[in-house]
């Protein structure tokens, strides 16, 4: 929180992030022992302070899914007043990588297949 009681900037990350993994678990069933990412771009549009007691839910899906990297769009929202409110969006880029090799990969195609279907993406997009 900040002096006006408003969620942090930096803290938006982390809301992203923990989008990020409930998504992809629910995807594609994502493999965090053998399918590595790295996050390659985040930008955020803060339209609206969210507050300390402010029920906030967050929405994600694929918007672009290449042959090393897919992005993902987030849309954070919270009920205020029985009004819904767009506080913020949000888009990210993340990259297949292999650690052990430190070099980007191709998706694998069972990712693409499941994301694809999990969307209605066109998989044959390329990067």
């Amino acid at each position: 929180m900040d002096e006006m009681h408003h969620v942090n900037n930096a803290v938006y990350l982390t809301y992203l992030e923990d989008a990020r993994g409930f998504y992809l678990d629910r995807a594609c069933q994502w493999d965090w022992e053998k399918d590595g990412i790295i996050l390659a771009n985040a930008n955020i549009n803060y339209l609206k302070p969210l507050h300390f007691l402010d029920d906030a839910t967050l929405y994600v899906r694929c918007s672009k899914l290449g042959n090393k990297s897919f992005n993902l769009e987030y849309l954070i929202q919270r009920v205020k007043n029985e009004v819904v409110e767009v506080v913020a969006n949000a888009s990210t880029v993340q990259v297949m990588f292999n650690y052990s090799t430190a070099s980007s990969v191709a998706i694998p195609a069972d990712i693409k297949r499941k994301i694809s279907a999990f969307e209605g993406l066109d998989h044959h997009s390329a990067d």
